[in-house]
């Protein structure tokens, strides 16, 4: 069973970073809208090879997560089915299913622009502010994230990145990988 407050994040993840059009559930256009979101911020033109590249993993992360959690097969991915996509993903994150890893490759790759591999202050700033997230709080998330480094490694990303959908603990430093300060 999911906590409220792994619920909480779930539910700010599935809205803020997901659901773009604010439907209340999950369809292919919010990646196709999250895709244009992301390009603007990068200021990637559509064609680009970098665009093409996200254009790419974000169709092969909605077809993984439609096949895994829509389950009702009615094209959308419902806040109930999103929560509990994420519930099967913490009984066992040493095992997560390919769209995820991939997700969670893709999301790291979007932030370190770069390519040096490893996402610094203003690489995360930017892209969460394509989200909507104020600079300010995104800083201050980015400070908690790192644990105070100036940028984060692939690993500790990883590690954060599990952190963030299986800790109940309020203080793990992965609660701040998408930019948010509480839940």
């Amino acid at each position: 069973m999911v906590s409220e407050f792994r619920k909480k994040k779930l539910l700010y993840l599935f809205k803020i970073f997901f659901d773009a059009d604010g439907s209340g559930t999950i369809t292919k256009k919010d990646f196709d809208l999250t895709i244009e979101r992301i390009a603007k911020a990068k200021e990637w033109a559509v064609g680009d090879e970098k665009y093409k590249q996200a254009e790419k993993a974000m169709l092969e992360i909605w077809q993984g997560m439609q096949f895994k959690a829509d389950t009702n097969r009615d094209g959308e991915i419902s806040s109930d089915e999103w929560v509990k996509l994420w519930e099967d993903y913490s009984n066992d994150p040493s095992s997560p299913v390919d769209w995820q890893t991939y997700y969670c490759k893709a999301i790291f790759h979007i932030q370190d622009s770069t390519g040096d591999g490893k996402i610094d202050r203003d690489e995360f700033v930017s892209v969460h502010g394509s989200f909507g997230l104020p600079k300010e709080d995104t800083n201050i998330a980015f400070d908690k994230l790192s644990n105070g480094k100036t940028s984060l490694s692939w690993e500790d990303f990883q590690e954060r990145w599990k952190e963030f959908f299986t800790s109940d603990d309020p203080n793990a430093p992965g609660n701040f990988i998408f930019g948010n300060l509480s839940f």
